[in-house]
């Protein structure tokens, strides 16, 4: 997938005999790049680019028949030129609107979702944040009292069949046991016992009875005889639920009310929101496989898979 959208993150202070504080603009889109340029007072203006971090006191500029949206506090704006654009007023200006977009949980989850992945620091500090407010529906997900940790995009509906279960344990022992069984049933659906710390298998291949939800749960028996083990994980697969979830999307209006570059951001918030982690984990991966990579692609994925409670496999993005 192509992404044609520009990021643009700007750090600003508050206004004179303050103490300084950081305001952070996105710009999503740009109609031109070279269109957009930032000074500084005595400085020469510069152009800036997906990821550039500039500072007030400074300005930017949009040339004639440019413009550019830009996500502040939660509220989208348009800036349009030919314009010069003072960053502390701008700011101001957008503070004194009144309430915000229907679209602000959107613009707030792309906020939220940049501001701490540029360095490996930021990233182990948001994945302790995340661990500390966190938020999945599983009982113990991210507990201390479970020695072995999976990933969060491994629960709920799975839409892709050939689905590799990970997981992680600070001891790691010399073998671990899977068990994939659906409730209520005597005999695991699949069993298995490895050295390795993951399992490739095809939901398809599995017999499945009836329509009792699945869990799947990995344990490991340590040399001092005590158990390691992770949450009961539950998992549901549907292979079809995709497409009927691109259907009721393309209907929505806030979804047809996007620009065509940020179309894709929106359907990947919408994946989380609906609990599809896995096919929003595909997507974020078949991103960064593709031809023209943006930083920020990288850097809203390394956000989910600190959501997903993956730490490892998000300092691997990291470059």
């Amino acid at each position: 997938m192509k992404n044609k959208w520009l990021f643009l993150i700007l750090l600003t202070c508050c206004a004179a005999g303050l103490t300084a504080q950081h305001d952070l603009f996105i710009v999503l889109d740009v109609s031109s790049s070279n269109g957009l340029t930032y000074s500084q007072e005595g400085g020469n203006e510069r152009r800036v680019f997906a990821g550039t971090t500039v500072k007030s006191p400074g300005r930017l500029r949009l040339l004639q028949g440019v413009s550019a949206t830009i996500v502040f506090e939660d509220i989208r704006t348009t800036l349009k030129g030919p314009a010069m654009y003072d960053l502390e007023q701008l700011g101001a200006d957008i503070r004194s609107q009144n309430g915000s977009t229907f679209l602000s949980r959107f613009w707030s989850f792309i906020s939220n979702a940049i501001k701490d992945t540029d360095t490996p620091q930021q990233v182990e500090q948001s994945h302790r944040r995340y661990l500390t407010n966190a938020r999945a529906g599983i009982s113990g997900f991210g507990s201390p009292s479970y020695g072995i940790e999976a990933p969060l995009y491994l629960t709920g509906l799975l839409t892709h069949p050939e689905v590799t279960f990970r997981w992680d344990s600070v001891a790691h022992p010399n073998g671990y046991r899977f068990e994939l069984r659906q409730e209520g049933a005597a005999e695991p659906v699949l069993e298995a016992a490895l050295s390795a710390e993951q399992l490739a298998i095809d939901l398809r291949q599995l017999r499945f009875e009836g329509s009792a939800p699945a869990y799947w749960q990995v344990t490991a028996l340590q040399s001092d005889s005590s158990w390691l083990k992770t949450a009961r994980l539950p998992v549901y697969f549907d292979q079809e639920a995709l497409q009927a979830f691109d259907a009721e999307l393309e209907a929505d209006g806030d979804f047809q009310s996007l620009s065509e570059a940020v179309k894709p951001i929106y359907r990947l918030y919408e994946l989380e929101e609906a609990g599809l982690f896995q096919a929003a984990y595909h997507t974020y991966a078949a991103q960064l496989q593709s031809d023209t990579p943006s930083a920020v692609d990288r850097q809203l994925f390394i956000s989910f898979l600190l959501r997903m409670n993956t730490l490892e496999e998000a300092q691997t993005l990291i470059k």
